[in-house]
């Protein structure tokens, strides 16, 4: 845990705060979180960040009392006085209200914690290798598109991926698409076409996916297996890892990863 974490404006020592029992992230999943870069002190890509953090609050019914200079400022202290450099931020945001699964009151509250890490944004040396979970799949809903703290299916495809020795698994849609992975969204790369999953598909509305289609030219398409197996090209964005390159999906190899340095550098500049 950081040194100091921030509940709403409060900054506090890590080991001074605490989970109320009755907290609705924790009771319901009432909730969403935001993970985010940070280089040079600076939050990456924040407008982007807030704006997800106003559309997802607007979706739960929670009511924002921050502006986005407000919070800019909170998360400024909260950086200098963890003595931030590089680091990724987590940010956890629910509804502060007493009552069951109907809420007393709508006001939104979040706690945010840093820790340290790389300094840049840095493209993996090795090729990831990817496989395909099948136990569970995504509605294609607007609650799909968010990054809410139900994150049960992440966790498990997580674990089958490590069961099964691969760096990360590919989701399914329910009607059997593949829209992204257990920790990021999914471009494939046909004749130097870069495609994506929409999000009317069920995958994550990603900052770092919204970066990528606002600096090249991004086709949207529902994505199949078949796809993956005839694509020259497979990479992976996340807030925190920017691109990641894949060498292989179960037995597909990809020769190639000339589009994900493209994109990474674009990224770094």
């Amino acid at each position: 845990m950081s040194k100091y974490i921030l509940h709403n404006s409060d900054l506090l020592r890590g080991k001074d705060f605490s989970l109320k029992i009755n907290n609705r992230s924790f009771l319901y999943a009432d909730g969403f979180f935001e993970s985010i870069k940070v280089i040079n002190s600076n939050c990456f890509n924040l407008e982007s960040h807030f704006n997800r953090i106003i559309n997802t609050a607007e979706f739960f019914k929670m009511d924002i009392c921050f502006s986005f200079s407000e919070l800019k400022n909170l998360l400024d202290i909260l950086i200098r006085e963890n003595e931030i450099l590089g680091g990724r931020m987590r940010m956890v945001f629910y509804r502060e209200s007493d009552g069951k699964y109907f809420p007393i009151e709508n006001k939104i509250g979040f706690v945010a914690e840093i820790e340290k890490s790389e300094n840049s944004f840095t493209l993996n040396e090795n090729g990831l290798k990817l496989g395909l979970f099948t136990e569970m799949r995504k509605d294609k809903s607007k609650f799909s598109n968010y990054k809410t703290t139900n994150a049960a299916i992440y966790v498990l495809a997580s674990i089958y991926a490590k069961e099964n020795i691969w760096d990360d698994c590919l989701l399914l849609n329910s009607e059997n698409n593949i829209i992204e992975s257990s920790n990021s969204n999914l471009f494939i790369v046909k004749k130097n076409r870069i495609i994506t999953p929409p999000i009317t598909d069920g995958c994550v509305d990603g900052t770092m996916r919204s970066f990528i289609k606002s600096q090249f030219d991004v086709h949207e398409k529902s994505i199949t297996k078949e796809d993956l197996f005839s694509a020259d090209e497979v990479f992976l964005s996340n807030a925190i890892e920017g691109v990641k390159w894949i060498e292989s999906f179960e037995e597909k190899k990809y020769q190639s990863y000339k589009i994900a340095r493209l994109v990474f550098n674009k990224l770094n500049t």
